[in-house]
């Protein structure tokens, strides 16, 4: 075979496709992904009236208007929510400190466990009901979510048409979350009741500081 002469075809060829074409330039088709960002893009930025939040189309370039605008409403939004922690952070230390002097302050301890004049009845049902609390959010968080990843919280809202409506696990959430809402219910009102006979009017402020400073320890959990 003649090396020239199969350089020269390989020329023609090159030549004949580059011309065929635009600019010389190879049209390829546009990726699917690509198409379904631009729409995605696309329609966030029709949305904007509604939601109020601002959007980039495809093709905007670092600088724009449009892009400063969406930077800055980002940044705000950021810098707003590391407030908002802040803040949440700061108040959950106050219940705490607010919970650790009361608890000082009224030797809760020490009354709980041997004041005499304490109604021993209601304390052990308002324990007993404590546990069945614990015990439920140990199923319920940790066995069903961590350990089985299952999504307990959307189990139970489940309904219709909703896929996970005929979960194995809904009939068990479902008894779950019913004898936790029972258990607090018992709590609530037997824990008064069993120490009403120590501090009278006091009580409710005592435990309800008490109980505030117990849910604020959820956000150093």
């Amino acid at each position: 075979v003649d090396t020239s002469e199969t350089e020269r075809l390989l020329k023609e060829e090159t030549e004949t496709a580059r011309l065929a074409e635009p600019d010389g330039l190879r049209e390829r088709p546009v990726p699917r992904g690509r198409i379904v960002a631009e729409n995605i893009l696309n329609a966030l930025a029709e949305a904007e009236k509604l939601t109020g939040v601002p959007a980039v189309r495809p093709g905007e370039m670092e600088g724009s208007a449009d892009w400063n605008r969406a930077e800055s409403y980002w940044k705000e939004r950021y810098v707003r929510s590391r407030k908002q922690v802040i803040k949440n952070k700061v108040e959950a230390v106050c219940w705490l400190v607010a919970g650790f002097a009361v608890l000082n302050g009224t030797d809760f301890i020490r009354v709980v466990a041997l004041d005499e004049r304490v109604n021993r009845f209601f304390l052990n049902i308002a324990l007993l009901a404590t546990l069945v609390i614990l015990v439920i959010i140990l199923y319920l968080i940790f066995w069903l979510a961590l350990v089985h990843g299952v999504d307990w919280e959307r189990i139970y809202k489940a309904s219709g048409k909703d896929e996970l409506a005929g979960s194995p696990h809904k009939p068990a959430v479902r008894f779950a979350i019913g004898a936790a809402s029972g258990a607090l219910v018992t709590a609530i009102v037997g824990y008064p009741l069993a120490v009403w006979p120590v501090w009278g009017f006091w009580t409710l402020p005592i435990l309800g500081v008490l109980s505030m400073a117990c849910l604020m320890m959820m956000h150093f959990v």
